[in-house]
């Protein structure tokens, strides 16, 4: 009898080996033999699923930004105050523990490849607007009366700038002033 595959689970396996070889060597590192051996496969297996390393690639960064937007989506659709559900789905993109630090290593390696790269550009661009539209009727909620795309604006660029500093330096120090000024931020909306 032959074996019975689940494609979109090995797909997803392979993508998350990815993210393993992307956290810890950047994208140049990444090379099909490395995805291999992290997803304990042949390479023939990789191409199987994705073309080349440059599919590879963007599946990878696709899937690592929908997870963080399903993860802020379900903070999004839970009961609860606006302005703590603000909060939440923020501080879920901010890298506050190993899953989120890992997404944000394979997030600044996509961003250095991206300065090069028009696809990854262009996809990056795409899922920040998404992500700006994604809390826009949590600010609209919260303050009414204010620019609420320029709110989201200035909230993405200051979880922007707190992540990449946490991330870079994944201290409990920083890690807890990202939290503390992001607070602040929220809470300055009105």
């Amino acid at each position: 009898m032959p074996k019975i595959v689940d494609h979109d689970t090995r797909r997803r396996e392979i993508v998350e080996a990815s993210w393993d070889v992307i956290a810890g060597e950047g994208l140049d590192g990444l090379t099909m033999r490395k995805i291999a051996a992290a997803a304990s496969c042949t390479t023939g297996r990789l191409t199987h699923y994705f073309a080349n390393r440059e599919e590879l690639v963007l599946a990878a960064l696709r899937a690592v930004y929908d997870a963080a937007a399903s993860r802020m989506a379900a903070i999004q659709n839970a009961d609860g105050p606006p302005r703590k559900r603000l909060r939440g789905m923020l501080e879920e993109t901010l890298p506050l523990d190993d899953t989120r630090l890992r997404e944000w290593k394979i997030w600044i390696a996509f961003w250095g490849a991206a300065a090069a790269d028009r696809t990854l550009a262009e996809e990056n661009d795409g899922r920040h607007d998404r992500w700006r539209a994604s809390i826009l009727p949590l600010i609209r909620e919260i303050a009414p009366s204010s620019d609420a795309a320029y709110e989201a604006e200035r909230l993405v660029g200051i979880v922007n700038g707190l992540g990449l500093e946490a991330a870079i330096s994944p201290t409990s120090r920083n890690r807890a002033r990202a939290r503390e000024i992001l607070a602040k931020h929220v809470e300055c909306l009105a």
